[in-house]
């Protein structure tokens, strides 16, 4: 026989971005929710915030870009064999860091070929 307890737990049900405002949630279309970035530490010994003090930050992710972007690496997902290996050799320069509005294009010029090709099949 199994026996029950009641427990409370609490969810997240929505974030706002310290520096914007912007309200996210887990079920809003745009998906802003999944590329927050949530900060909550605790200061050590010597922080330039106190020894000890709490520190929490929430950040939407163009407040992310535009605070952070100058520091930032960004590098495209790696590409294991599958269909990803389409997007091989869009990247010129492996070692630069390539933005999505620069791979995007790309991405849909090799999925219409893939089209045509299937089309001529």
């Amino acid at each position: 026989m199994r026996e029950y307890r009641d427990k409370t737990v609490q969810e997240a049900a929505a974030c706002t971005c310290d520096r914007c405002g912007r309200r996210m949630a887990p079920d809003d279309a745009q998906w802003e929710w999944y590329e927050k970035v949530s900060l909550d530490w605790h200061g050590g010994y010597g922080s330039v915030f106190g020894d000890g003090a709490h520190m929490r930050l929430d950040l939407c992710q163009h407040c992310v870009r535009d605070t952070l972007g100058p520091w930032l690496r960004v590098d495209p997902p790696a590409a294991p064999d599958g269909p990803l290996q389409a997007l091989k050799g869009v990247v010129r320069q492996p070692d630069a860091p390539v933005s999505v509005e620069q791979m995007s294009p790309a991405a849909w010029e090799l999925r219409e070929g893939e089209k045509d090709e299937g089309e001529q099949r």
